[in-house]
């Protein structure tokens, strides 16, 4: 979901526009004192029985700082931790706030109130997780014939000689690498499935990267959802270390554009 951003009306130059946070509610309270994009008051502009989550911006400046994703990731999981709320991408801006309401809101009021029952009562958390003291590469070098050998077999060479059997070793690893996360990752899953309403695992890239997986749990769930983490990280212990976010905006669980 993206609000465009127009810095042109076509006759003058806009100096000033309207950023875009989500989509929640009429009856949502707006939190006070948050850090916004643009440094302005936040908002809530209704059209019926919708509204936004916005705040004024200088459009002289380009946006994509990074005081601006922090300012626009903490308000929507500021509003996320008590009421339902439809994240929009970072960066949209639309031209004032008859738009917002007139294109934005009455626009597409019909699949933003969808949207908002899907997800109804429910938040994100995220959970990484890394190998601890690379004892993913012990146990694959221990359990793994070949790459064990070829281990031995490079021992002392040069390193620009042995250029083969490197390679073979480094794509041997790759792949074991990848089938142990697939198993760290499925038992995380599958404790956890009982107690979110759905899961996203996310891509890892490095090394010691052991998880990274989004899951949608019902507000009135979070202790219990907490506590499977805790149970979880007592079965992980002295293997990989974990580490929860959350509550936060659902934005791993939005229809796609």
């Amino acid at each position: 979901m993206t609000a465009q951003r127009t810095s042109d009306t076509g006759s003058a130059s806009v100096t000033a526009g309207i950023y875009v946070y989500g989509i929640v509610r009429a009856e949502v309270p707006v939190p006070d004192d948050l850090p916004t994009v643009g440094g302005t008051d936040l908002q809530l502009v209704r059209s019926g029985p919708l509204a936004a989550l916005v705040s004024e911006v200088d459009l002289d400046r380009p946006l994509g700082l990074r005081d601006d994703l922090l300012a626009h990731e903490g308000v929507l999981d500021a509003v996320a931790a008590d009421s339902t709320v439809l994240p929009l991408r970072f960066g949209g801006v639309v031209q004032d706030l008859a738009a917002v309401r007139n294109e934005l809101l009455a626009g597409n009021q019909d699949d933003f109130e969808s949207i908002l029952a899907e997800l109804d009562g429910l938040v994100e958390f995220t959970l990484h997780g890394s190998y601890l003291d690379q004892i993913h590469l012990r146990e694959i070098v221990g359990d793994d014939p070949e790459i064990r050998g070829l281990r031995e077999e490079l021992q002392g060479v040069p390193e620009d000689s042995g250029h083969a059997a490197r390679v073979r070793l480094g794509e041997l690893v790759s792949a074991a690498v990848e089938r142990k996360r697939e198993l760290t990752v499925g038992a995380a899953v599958a404790a956890l499935s009982p107690h979110s309403a759905a899961t996203s695992v996310r891509e890892v890239s490095g090394q010691d990267d052991a998880l990274s997986v989004a899951l949608l749990v019902d507000r009135d769930r979070i202790e219990d959802f907490q506590r499977a983490v805790d149970e979880l990280g007592e079965d992980f212990a002295g293997r990989v270390r974990l580490r929860l976010l959350g509550p936060l905006a659902p934005y791993d669980f939005l229809p796609e554009d």
